[in-house]
C-alpha cells in the first residue's frame, strides 16, 4: 500500500475486511458488526479502490478470498489485534469483562486441568466466555490467526514464535483391565518389562506429536512394543482397554482422574522421564493484559492441583 493510500485508511476499513475475511460473507459481516450491509460494501469498495483488488469474490459456499486478500488476512488481524491491546490496556477487569477465550486442549487436559480453571473464573470473572477448542492438525496455525489463544502442550516446546511455560511435570503409569492375563501380576507388583511388551499396546496420537517416551526408552534398548490400537483420544483408549487385552501407558494424574474397579494401574517396569506440560501462546499477546491474567489464573490453578497429586512429579 502506498503512502498515499495509507492517509487514506482508517481502522474501520480493517475491521470490515477482517470480518468479511472471517465470515466470508456481507450479510454475515454486517450481522457480526452491528452495520448495515451497504455500509459493509461500501468499506469492502474503498479497500478494493486501495489495494486495486477485487479481494472477495462469490463463491458456491460464500465469498472466496483473491490471493491479495489470503497476504492481507494475518497481517490485518495483527493490527487489529495490537490496536486492541493498546486501546484496552488499563481498562482490563476481570469481575466485569464479558470477554471469549479460546483454549485448545487435548482429553488430559481437559479432564485434569480445565475444571479448575472453570470453577476459578466462575469465582472470579462471571461474565468471561471460556471456549474449549479440540487440539488438531490447524491448532498451531489458529494460534497465529488468532483463532485460538492457547493450547496445552505435552511435548517439547515448539519455540519461537510461540512462547512456552511449563506448568508442572507428570509421570507415566500402566493401565490394564481387571481381566487382563497380567492382572495379578500387575495387582502384586511383580509385573515385568517381558509382560509389559508381551501383549499389545493402545497408544494415543496428536498433531506435531514426536516419538514418545516410552518408544525412545524402549528404543535405548533396541527394544518396541507392539501396536495394537491408536487413537486422538485417552478416553477411548481408556474405554477399549476396558474389554480387551491391550496395555496402556498414561498420565498419573489422568490414571487418578479415570479411576475405576475395572482396571488396574501399575509402575511401568521401565526408567521412563517424567512428561512435562506447558502452557503455550502466540508472542503477539504476551503483553495483552487480559490474556496475562488468563495465563495467572491456568498456572495457579495447574500447579496448585499438581501439588494435591499425591503420585505426580513438579520438578
Amino acid at each position: 500500500m502506498s503512502q498515499t493510500n495509507l492517509s487514506r485508511c482508517d481502522l474501520n476499513l480493517l475491521v470490515v475486511f477482517d470480518a468479511v475475511a472471517r465470515t466470508r460473507s456481507v450479510t454475515g459481516a454486517a450481522e457480526e458488526l452491528s452495520l448495515s450491509q451497504p455500509a459493509v460494501s461500501h468499506a469492502l469498495k474503498r479497500l478494493r479502490a486501495m489495494l486495486n483488488d477485487p479481494l472477495f469474490v462469490r463463491g458456491r459456499m460464500g465469498l472466496v478470498l483473491t490471493p491479495r486478500a489470503r497476504e492481507c488476512t494475518r497481517p490485518v488481524a495483527d493490527i487489529l489485534h495490537a490496536a486492541g491491546v493498546l486501546l484496552s490496556q488499563a481498562a482490563f477487569d476481570p469481575t466485569t469483562t464479558a470477554r471469549r477465550f479460546r483454549v485448545a486442549a487435548s482429553d488430559y487436559s481437559m479432564i485434569t486441568i480445565v475444571p479448575a480453571v472453570v470453577a476459578e473464573l466462575r469465582r472470579t470473572a462471571p461474565g468471561v466466555l471460556l471456549e474449549v477448542l479440540q487440539f488438531g492438525a490447524d491448532t498451531f496455525e489458529s494460534l497465529e490467526d488468532g483463532a485460538t489463544d492457547l493450547f496445552f502442550w505435552g511435548s517439547t516446546p515448539p519455540g519461537k514464535p510461540l512462547e512456552t511455560a511449563e506448568l508442572f511435570q507428570d509421570r507415566l503409569v500402566g493401565l490394564i483391565s481387571e481381566n487382563h492375563a497380567l492382572a495379578n501380576k500387575a495387582r502384586r507388583r511383580r509385573l515385568t518389562l517381558k509382560d509389559y511388551l508381551a501383549f499389545p499396546h493402545v497408544v494415543v496420537t496428536f498433531p506435531n506429536s514426536r516419538l514418545s517416551a516410552i518408544d525412545k526408552a524402549l528404543a535405548a534398548r533396541k527394544l518396541h512394543r507392539e501396536v495394537g490400537l491408536v487413537t486422538p483420544s485417552f478416553t477411548a483408549n481408556i474405554a477399549a482397554l476396558q474389554v480387551s487385552d491391550l496395555i496402556m501407558s498414561l498420565p498419573a494424574r489422568l490414571a487418578h482422574a479415570m479411576k475405576s474397579r475395572r482396571l488396574i494401574e501399575f509402575e511401568i517396569p521401565l526408567d521412563v522421564p517424567h512428561t512435562p506440560y506447558s502452557l503455550v501462546w502466540h508472542q503477539r499477546t504476551s503483553a495483552d493484559p487480559a490474556m496475562n491474567w488468563l495465563r495467572s489464573v491456568i498456572f495457579k490453578q495447574a500447579t496448585r492441583s499438581a501439588v494435591d497429586q499425591p503420585n505426580s512429579d513438579r520438578r
